[in-house]
Protein backbone atom coordinates (compact mmCIF):
# COMPACT_ATOMS: atom_id res chain seq x y z
CA UNK A 1 0.00 0.00 0.00
CA UNK A 2 1.48 3.29 -0.93
CA UNK A 3 1.83 5.53 2.22
CA UNK A 4 0.86 9.39 2.02
CA UNK A 5 2.98 10.51 4.90
CA UNK A 6 0.56 12.47 6.83
CA UNK A 7 0.51 11.28 10.04
CA UNK A 8 3.86 10.44 12.55
CA UNK A 9 3.43 6.34 11.92
CA UNK A 10 3.67 6.62 8.19
CA UNK A 11 7.52 7.72 9.03
CA UNK A 12 8.23 5.74 12.43
CA UNK A 13 9.00 1.77 10.78
CA UNK A 14 12.03 0.22 9.75
CA UNK A 15 12.42 -0.14 6.49
CA UNK A 16 15.44 -2.21 4.54
CA UNK A 17 17.75 -0.27 1.39
CA UNK A 18 15.35 -0.30 -0.96
CA UNK A 19 11.96 0.62 1.12
CA UNK A 20 14.26 3.81 2.00
CA UNK A 21 14.71 4.64 -1.48
CA UNK A 22 11.13 3.68 -2.29
CA UNK A 23 10.00 5.69 0.77
CA UNK A 24 11.59 8.88 -0.29
CA UNK A 25 10.01 8.95 -3.88
CA UNK A 26 7.07 8.35 -2.58
CA UNK A 27 7.43 11.03 -0.17
CA UNK A 28 8.82 13.03 -2.84
CA UNK A 29 5.06 12.27 -5.36
CA UNK A 30 2.72 12.79 -2.33
CA UNK A 31 4.46 16.70 -1.07
CA UNK A 32 6.09 17.98 -4.70
CA UNK A 33 3.55 20.24 -4.20
CA UNK A 34 3.27 21.61 -0.43
CA UNK A 35 7.38 21.18 -0.61
CA UNK A 36 8.09 22.90 -3.40
CA UNK A 37 5.76 25.80 -2.79
CA UNK A 38 7.92 26.15 0.84
CA UNK A 39 11.22 26.05 -1.21
CA UNK A 40 9.68 28.51 -3.72
CA UNK A 41 9.16 30.82 -1.05
CA UNK A 42 11.70 30.24 1.65
CA UNK A 43 14.67 28.73 -0.23
CA UNK A 44 15.35 30.21 -3.65
CA UNK A 45 15.10 33.48 -3.09
CA UNK A 46 17.95 33.81 -0.75
CA UNK A 47 19.73 31.35 -3.05
CA UNK A 48 19.43 33.54 -5.98
CA UNK A 49 20.75 36.50 -3.99
CA UNK A 50 23.89 34.47 -2.41
CA UNK A 51 24.62 33.46 -6.10
CA UNK A 52 23.95 37.64 -6.92
CA UNK A 53 26.77 38.21 -4.17
CA UNK A 54 29.03 35.73 -5.65
CA UNK A 55 29.01 37.08 -8.77
CA UNK A 56 30.21 40.41 -6.98
CA UNK A 57 32.71 38.30 -5.23
CA UNK A 58 34.58 36.64 -8.63
CA UNK A 59 34.62 39.93 -10.08
CA UNK A 60 36.49 41.26 -6.78
CA UNK A 61 38.84 38.50 -6.58
CA UNK A 62 40.00 38.71 -10.43
CA UNK A 63 40.74 41.74 -9.64
CA UNK A 64 42.73 41.41 -6.77
CA UNK A 65 44.75 38.02 -7.65
CA UNK A 66 48.11 38.90 -8.74
CA UNK A 67 49.43 38.09 -12.43
CA UNK A 68 51.73 35.45 -13.74
CA UNK A 69 54.69 37.71 -13.20
CA UNK A 70 57.95 37.73 -15.62
CA UNK A 71 58.56 34.62 -17.31
CA UNK A 72 60.89 32.23 -15.85
CA UNK A 73 61.48 28.67 -15.41
CA UNK A 74 58.95 27.49 -12.09
CA UNK A 75 60.31 25.01 -9.53
CA UNK A 76 58.54 22.97 -7.59
CA UNK A 77 59.46 25.61 -4.67
CA UNK A 78 58.09 28.37 -6.38
CA UNK A 79 54.54 26.73 -7.27
CA UNK A 80 54.35 25.86 -3.70
CA UNK A 81 54.87 29.55 -2.47
CA UNK A 82 53.04 31.04 -5.67
CA UNK A 83 49.64 28.52 -4.50
CA UNK A 84 50.02 29.39 -0.48
CA UNK A 85 50.21 33.41 -1.81
CA UNK A 86 47.18 32.46 -3.48
CA UNK A 87 45.44 31.06 -1.34
CA UNK A 88 46.49 33.43 1.52
CA UNK A 89 45.27 36.10 -0.63
CA UNK A 90 42.02 34.44 -1.18
CA UNK A 91 41.46 33.72 2.51
CA UNK A 92 42.23 36.97 3.97
CA UNK A 93 39.88 38.61 1.94
CA UNK A 94 36.68 39.63 3.72
CA UNK A 95 34.72 39.14 0.09
CA UNK A 96 35.42 35.10 0.27
CA UNK A 97 33.72 35.01 3.74
CA UNK A 98 31.11 37.19 3.37
CA UNK A 99 30.41 34.70 0.19
CA UNK A 100 30.68 31.49 2.80
CA UNK A 101 28.54 32.82 5.57
CA UNK A 102 25.46 33.55 2.31
CA UNK A 103 26.67 29.86 1.58
CA UNK A 104 26.08 28.64 5.05
CA UNK A 105 22.59 30.89 5.29
CA UNK A 106 21.23 29.07 2.00
CA UNK A 107 22.25 25.47 3.50
CA UNK A 108 20.58 26.26 6.90
CA UNK A 109 17.27 27.82 5.58
CA UNK A 110 17.45 24.70 3.03
CA UNK A 111 17.38 21.73 5.94
CA UNK A 112 15.33 23.63 8.15
CA UNK A 113 12.99 23.86 5.74
CA UNK A 114 12.87 20.14 4.44
CA UNK A 115 12.85 19.20 8.08
CA UNK A 116 10.34 21.35 9.30
CA UNK A 117 7.90 20.21 6.79
CA UNK A 118 8.89 16.79 8.29
CA UNK A 119 8.45 17.44 11.65
CA UNK A 120 4.92 18.89 11.25
CA UNK A 121 3.98 15.82 9.75
CA UNK A 122 5.41 13.94 12.95
CA UNK A 123 3.13 16.09 15.13
CA UNK A 124 0.15 14.45 13.76
CA UNK A 125 -1.76 11.07 15.03
CA UNK A 126 -3.86 11.29 12.46
CA UNK A 127 -4.05 12.69 8.45
CA UNK A 128 -4.55 16.12 8.63
CA UNK A 129 -4.63 19.32 5.97
CA UNK A 130 -1.68 20.57 3.71
CA UNK A 131 1.07 22.01 5.82
CA UNK A 132 1.17 25.74 5.21
CA UNK A 133 4.25 27.59 4.33
CA UNK A 134 3.41 29.88 7.07
CA UNK A 135 3.77 26.96 9.71
CA UNK A 136 7.47 25.68 7.69
CA UNK A 137 8.48 29.47 8.44
CA UNK A 138 7.50 30.00 12.02
CA UNK A 139 9.92 26.49 12.18
CA UNK A 140 12.50 28.03 10.55
CA UNK A 141 12.65 30.91 12.46
CA UNK A 142 12.87 29.34 15.58
CA UNK A 143 15.24 27.24 14.93
CA UNK A 144 17.71 29.15 12.21
CA UNK A 145 20.38 30.50 14.86
CA UNK A 146 20.67 27.21 16.38
CA UNK A 147 20.75 25.35 13.57
CA UNK A 148 23.43 27.91 11.85
CA UNK A 149 25.65 27.58 14.41
CA UNK A 150 24.73 23.67 14.54
CA UNK A 151 26.36 23.91 10.79
CA UNK A 152 29.46 25.04 11.62
CA UNK A 153 30.12 22.76 14.66
CA UNK A 154 29.45 19.89 13.04
CA UNK A 155 32.23 21.27 9.90
CA UNK A 156 34.38 22.24 12.55
CA UNK A 157 33.95 18.46 14.25
CA UNK A 158 34.79 16.38 11.12
CA UNK A 159 37.58 19.10 9.83
CA UNK A 160 38.94 18.07 12.86
CA UNK A 161 38.66 14.02 12.71
CA UNK A 162 39.95 14.66 9.05
CA UNK A 163 43.14 16.44 10.28
CA UNK A 164 44.28 14.26 13.48
CA UNK A 165 43.42 10.96 10.50
CA UNK A 166 41.26 10.30 7.49
CA UNK A 167 39.23 7.53 9.55
CA UNK A 168 37.90 9.53 12.14
CA UNK A 169 36.80 12.34 9.92
CA UNK A 170 35.21 9.37 7.26
CA UNK A 171 33.23 7.85 10.46
CA UNK A 172 32.09 11.45 11.65
CA UNK A 173 31.03 12.74 8.77
CA UNK A 174 29.03 9.30 8.08
CA UNK A 175 27.33 9.32 11.58
CA UNK A 176 26.89 13.15 12.10
CA UNK A 177 24.44 13.45 8.59
CA UNK A 178 22.16 12.62 10.82
CA UNK A 179 22.56 15.36 12.83
CA UNK A 180 20.22 18.02 11.78
CA UNK A 181 16.80 15.29 11.60
CA UNK A 182 17.61 14.23 15.14
CA UNK A 183 17.57 17.68 16.00
CA UNK A 184 14.62 18.68 14.76
CA UNK A 185 12.54 15.44 15.80
CA UNK A 186 13.81 14.93 19.10
CA UNK A 187 15.05 19.16 19.96
CA UNK A 188 17.76 18.20 21.64
CA UNK A 189 21.08 20.31 22.15
CA UNK A 190 24.42 19.94 20.22
CA UNK A 191 25.70 17.49 22.89
CA UNK A 192 22.73 15.47 23.03
CA UNK A 193 22.77 15.27 19.51
CA UNK A 194 26.14 14.54 18.87
CA UNK A 195 25.59 11.54 21.31
CA UNK A 196 22.09 10.52 20.16
CA UNK A 197 23.96 10.03 16.40
CA UNK A 198 27.00 8.16 17.56
CA UNK A 199 24.19 5.94 19.68
CA UNK A 200 21.78 5.30 16.45
CA UNK A 201 24.54 4.41 13.90
CA UNK A 202 26.49 2.25 16.53
CA UNK A 203 26.05 -0.89 14.49
CA UNK A 204 24.44 0.47 11.24
CA UNK A 205 27.41 2.67 10.07
CA UNK A 206 27.63 0.92 6.69
CA UNK A 207 24.51 0.63 5.81
CA UNK A 208 24.37 4.55 6.58
CA UNK A 209 27.54 5.00 4.50
CA UNK A 210 25.66 2.51 1.54
CA UNK A 211 22.44 4.68 1.76
CA UNK A 212 24.30 7.78 1.05
CA UNK A 213 26.48 6.60 -1.70
CA UNK A 214 23.65 5.35 -3.32
CA UNK A 215 21.51 8.50 -2.98
CA UNK A 216 24.68 10.42 -4.04
CA UNK A 217 25.26 8.30 -7.18
CA UNK A 218 21.60 8.05 -7.87
CA UNK A 219 21.16 12.38 -7.64
CA UNK A 220 25.10 12.89 -9.41
CA UNK A 221 23.79 10.96 -12.55
CA UNK A 222 20.60 13.41 -12.76
CA UNK A 223 23.23 16.16 -11.72
CA UNK A 224 24.95 15.05 -15.50
CA UNK A 225 21.67 15.01 -16.90
CA UNK A 226 20.97 18.33 -15.81
CA UNK A 227 24.54 20.17 -16.55
CA UNK A 228 24.92 18.56 -20.38
CA UNK A 229 21.42 20.68 -20.89
CA UNK A 230 22.70 23.33 -19.18
CA UNK A 231 25.96 23.53 -20.99
CA UNK A 232 23.85 23.36 -24.26
CA UNK A 233 21.37 25.96 -23.25
CA UNK A 234 24.41 28.51 -22.13
CA UNK A 235 26.02 27.58 -25.35
CA UNK A 236 23.77 28.45 -27.47
CA UNK A 237 23.13 31.61 -25.90
CA UNK A 238 26.78 32.56 -25.53
CA UNK A 239 27.53 32.33 -28.88
CA UNK A 240 24.67 34.48 -30.14
CA UNK A 241 25.88 36.90 -27.80
CA UNK A 242 29.18 36.74 -29.52
CA UNK A 243 27.87 36.86 -32.57
CA UNK A 244 26.27 39.90 -31.78
CA UNK A 245 29.19 41.29 -29.62
CA UNK A 246 27.21 42.01 -26.52
CA UNK A 247 29.05 41.24 -23.53
CA UNK A 248 27.09 41.27 -19.92
CA UNK A 249 27.89 39.89 -17.04
CA UNK A 250 24.22 40.09 -16.04
CA UNK A 251 24.17 36.90 -18.68
CA UNK A 252 26.48 35.38 -16.25
CA UNK A 253 24.64 36.15 -13.40
CA UNK A 254 21.06 34.26 -14.90
CA UNK A 255 23.02 31.37 -15.91
CA UNK A 256 24.78 30.32 -12.62
CA UNK A 257 21.14 31.57 -10.67
CA UNK A 258 19.28 28.81 -12.85
CA UNK A 259 22.18 26.56 -12.63
CA UNK A 260 21.70 27.17 -8.55
CA UNK A 261 18.40 26.56 -8.40
CA UNK A 262 18.09 23.07 -10.56
CA UNK A 263 21.06 21.94 -8.45
CA UNK A 264 18.71 22.95 -5.26
CA UNK A 265 16.07 20.30 -6.13
CA UNK A 266 18.90 17.75 -5.36
CA UNK A 267 19.30 18.39 -2.18
CA UNK A 268 15.75 17.43 -1.09
CA UNK A 269 15.93 13.85 -1.73
CA UNK A 270 19.00 13.48 0.11
CA UNK A 271 17.98 15.12 3.21
CA UNK A 272 15.16 12.76 3.06
CA UNK A 273 16.95 9.82 2.71
CA UNK A 274 18.96 10.39 5.64
CA UNK A 275 15.58 11.56 7.33
CA UNK A 276 13.90 8.01 6.64
CA UNK A 277 17.60 6.44 7.85
CA UNK A 278 16.76 7.82 11.07
CA UNK A 279 13.20 6.68 11.66
CA UNK A 280 14.67 3.34 10.62
CA UNK A 281 17.15 3.20 13.10
CA UNK A 282 15.59 4.74 16.27
CA UNK A 283 12.51 1.77 15.62
CA UNK A 284 15.22 -0.70 15.15
CA UNK A 285 16.47 0.31 18.14
CA UNK A 286 13.20 1.12 20.39
CA UNK A 287 10.03 0.80 18.39
CA UNK A 288 8.67 3.96 18.68
CA UNK A 289 6.21 3.70 15.97
CA UNK A 290 5.14 0.69 17.07
CA UNK A 291 4.26 1.84 20.38
CA UNK A 292 2.18 4.90 18.38
CA UNK A 293 0.00 2.06 16.78
CA UNK A 294 -0.53 0.40 20.20
CA UNK A 295 -1.67 3.65 21.42
CA UNK A 296 -3.99 4.61 18.73
CA UNK A 297 -5.72 1.04 19.42
CA UNK A 298 -9.42 1.96 20.31
CA UNK A 299 -9.30 5.74 19.87
CA UNK A 300 -10.61 5.86 16.10
CA UNK A 301 -14.19 6.90 16.52
CA UNK A 302 -17.07 4.14 15.70
CA UNK A 303 -18.75 4.36 12.33
CA UNK A 304 -22.04 6.78 12.75
CA UNK A 305 -24.49 4.66 10.89
CA UNK A 306 -28.02 5.96 10.80
CA UNK A 307 -30.67 3.91 8.74
CA UNK A 308 -33.94 5.74 8.47
CA UNK A 309 -35.83 2.56 6.67
CA UNK A 310 -35.98 0.84 10.05
CA UNK A 311 -36.77 1.47 13.55
CA UNK A 312 -35.33 -0.41 16.82
CA UNK A 313 -38.98 -2.77 17.21
CA UNK A 314 -38.58 -3.64 13.56
CA UNK A 315 -37.93 -7.07 12.59
CA UNK A 316 -36.08 -6.07 9.53
CA UNK A 317 -36.64 -8.36 6.79
CA UNK A 318 -34.90 -12.14 7.03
Amino acid sequence: MRLLFAQASDFRRERDFGQKISATIEFIAAHWRGLGQVLLYLVVPATLARHLLAAVVQRYLAVELPGPGAARPLDSASVLSRQLGLWKLIYASPAYWLNTLAGSVCFTLLMLSVYAYVGLLLQRRAPGPPVAVAEVWAGVRRGFIGTFFSLWGVVLLVGVGFGCLLVPGIYLSVALSLFFIVRQAEGTGFGQTLGRCLHLVRGKWWSTFGLIFITLLLLYIILVGEGAVAVLLSGGMSAALHASRTHSPLFTVVVTSIGSVATLLLYPPLLLALAFQYFNLVERKEGVGLRLLVDSLGQTPALQVSNAAYRPTDEGEY
